[in-house]
């Protein structure tokens, strides 16, 4: 092992990698103008080495064969692992540590995610030879992921394809945000409507799982519409494995506050970005769309709206629709808990303590419109 014991880290993976191991392959964001984004802004994009890739893939498989000196028929053995954790030479060294064994426990050794924004943007023969050095060094590895911008995505060969995902990987992330041409333009955010479908398709005829991200609200109330139907057309041409919601939030100190003093987009309010979830899924046609919709992040109001386009969307809707049908006030309490962090529906809001609930309550009774959304908001502009 390097004298040091440590492989680089990015800022940011996807939810649904939180137990897998993060491998950086690229630094930052080779678009970065994206302006609703605020991660990479201030730092330069590049690629690493092979060499370097491959030597924090080393790394990883001697944190995990020196974890798994210390299992046992009953578990681990967790004082001898806690001694040869607060002896490692680094607090950066500890967190390396530390991820491998969270991902041996918590992960069941499932994936390995590489980092950062755009890793497909790199030279297929290159990221081929990286990820069949991951199946050769951490053969138990069950998926290997990466993020990949749509206009990227478009741009790589259907034989480049082929090869990468008989290297091994098996799944791309891929920050749509919007099918809209005009959202797309708004926001800045470097693609069409036309390369997410090409590169989409691609991706699927390759046998790579494709997770796409949409981003309710982000075209404001002006494109509001446009922006569920649109996005609504792009999942049926693709039929991406996984969709994934990513409410918008107009972050403090992001690009998108030029463009609202602009008086180009005014944001919808909490309950207007749910309905234009329930728009982009009736639009979905169940006939073409077979994967599933996940919300797996804190920042969407209603976490259980999950399932197979192609089999619970009957269910889906009438779910957002009984929530729709509860009375303001309890639709607001439910509202200002989910964004102080519950992470439940509203119907086992009589979790919280009594002190909690009666807080929330009179909280959802003093404040209206235009305050409303500001409280809710303050909650919000802490999430990524």
């Amino acid at each position: 092992m390097d004298q040091q014991g440590v492989f680089q880290i990015g800022p940011i993976r996807p939810p649904s990698e939180a137990n897998s191991l993060l491998l950086r392959v690229t630094e930052n964001c080779p678009w970065n103008k994206c302006k609703f984004c605020m991660l990479y802004k201030k730092n330069a994009f590049h690629t690493r080495p092979v060499a370097d890739v491959k030597k924090d893939i080393d790394c990883m498989a001697e944190y995990r064969d020196m974890i798994l000196e210390h299992r046992r028929a009953e578990g681990f053995d967790m004082e001898a692992v806690q001694k040869e954790f607060y002896l490692l030479p680094s607090d950066e060294a500890r967190i390396c540590y530390q991820m491998v064994f969270t991902w041996l426990t918590e992960g069941d050794s499932q994936a390995i995610f590489l980092q950062d924004a755009n890793t497909m943007v790199l030279r297929a023969d290159w990221l081929c030879e990286i990820v069949g050095y991951i199946k050769e060094k951490i053969p138990e590895l069950k998926r290997i992921t990466s993020y990949g911008r749509a206009n990227t995505l478009a741009r790589i060969s259907d034989d480049d394809y082929i090869k990468l995902r008989q290297a091994g990987l098996d799944r791309i992330h891929s920050g749509y945000e919007s099918g809209s041409d005009r959202v797309l333009e708004l926001i800045c955010k470097g693609a069409t409507q036309e390369e997410e479908i090409i590169g989409g398709q691609k991706v699927k005829r390759a046998g790579i799982e494709l997770s796409i991200y949409f981003m309710p609200g982000v075209g404001g109330k002006e494109l509001s519409h446009e922006n569920a139907v649109e996005t609504a057309k792009v999942i049926n041409e693709v039929d991406p494995d996984f969709v994934r919601l990513r409410t918008f939030v107009l972050r403090t100190g992001s690009l998108m506050e030029e463009v609202r003093k602009n008086g180009n987009y005014t944001e919808g309010t909490d309950m207007e970005k749910l309905l234009e979830i329930r728009d982009m899924l009736q639009h979905i046609d169940t006939n073409k769309a077979h994967g599933k919709i996940t919300s797996d992040h804190i920042i969407n109001l209603l976490q259980e709206v999950s399932g197979y386009m192609d089999q619970d969307m009957d269910w889906m809707l009438s779910y957002i629709d009984s929530f729709l049908a509860l009375p303001q006030q309890k639709q607001k309490e439910y509202q200002l808990a989910r964004r102080m962090g519950f992470p439940l529906d509203w119907k086992q809001l009589y979790l919280l303590r009594e002190s909690d609930q009666e807080k929330i309550k009179q909280m959802a009774r003093l404040y209206d419109g235009a305050e409303w959304e500001a409280l809710l908001h303050r909650y919000l502009d802490h999430y990524i």
